[in-house]
Parts: structure tokens; C-alpha cells; sequence
């Protein structure tokens, strides 16, 4: 047929429309505002420490965040592609995502204020990107 367009180019249009700059976005708002929570945390409780007693960093919040902003923002363009239900694929998927985020949490003996700041940390980034991508980066 001479009116259908490879599907690669299509998932391209995806990524290319409104999903960049919204990704983009949700990439620099999580990153700051989880740099927020870790200078927040760090003053109230002391260093965000996971063992063996090595301190997280600002850098380290920052490309954890750029990284999942960036993946949400890729999977969110295939369920958009290939779903007709995107927001709620999406949300699911982001549920399953973020509860499953939590278990490297506990595997590294992170404990107290540690822990609880990194899981803040998750659910911060998981409430920015998921809210931006499915309020901002729907088709039409």
C-alpha cells in the first residue's frame, strides 16, 4: 500500500511530538526535586548512606532520575503505539514499576532515614515523570 508508513518511522513520530519536550521535562523536574528531597534529608537526618557506608550523591540522585525519566518516557511512547488504552497500560505499568523499585532498596541493607529517603526519592520521581508524561504527552 502506498499510504502506510514503516512502523519504526512511526514510533519515531511518537518520540519526535510532544514526548520529547515532555520527557525532557519530567527528566529535569524529577532530577531536581529528588535533589531537593536528598538536601532535605541530609540536613534533617545526616547522609543518605547506603552500605557499605558509602554516602548517595547529588550526581548520583541526578542520573538515577535523568535515567528513569528517560526510560518512563520510552515505554510510554510504545504504549502509545501499540496500546489503544495508554494512560491506564501506562499507570499500571508504573505501579508494578515502582514497587518493584523498592526491593533493591532493601537488598543493600539501606535502613532508617536511608531508606525511607531513597524510597521518597522513587515515589517523587515516579509521581513526576508518570504526571507530566500522561497529562502533557498524550496524542492530540
Amino acid at each position: 500500500m502506498e499510504g502506510t508508513v514503516p512502523e519504526s518511522s512511526r514510533l519515531k513520530r511518537v518520540l519526535a511530538g510532544p514526548l520529547l519536550p515532555v520527557g525532557a521535562l519530567a527528566t529535569l523536574l524529577s532530577a531536581s526535586a529528588n535533589v531537593l528531597v536528598l538536601a532535605g534529608a541530609s540536613s534533617l537526618f545526616g547522609p543518605v548512606v547506603i552500605p557499605p557506608d558509602e554516602m548517595v550523591t547529588t550526581g548520583q540522585v541526578m542520573g538515577a532520575s535523568t535515567a528513569g525519566a528517560v526510560g518512563a518516557t520510552i515505554v510510554f511512547a510504545a504504549i502509545c503505539r501499540f496500546t489503544r488504552h495508554t494512560i491506564a497500560v501506562f499507570w499500571g505499568l508504573a505501579v508494578v514499576g515502582l514497587l518493584l523499585s523498592f526491593i533493591p532498596i532493601a537488598l543493600v541493607g539501606a535502613t532508617g532515614s536511608s531508606a525511607g529517603t531513597l524510597a521518597l526519592m522513587h515515589v517523587v520521581a515516579a509521581v513526576t515523570d508518570v504526571g507530566l508524561l500522561t497529562r502533557l504527552g498524550r496524542k492530540g
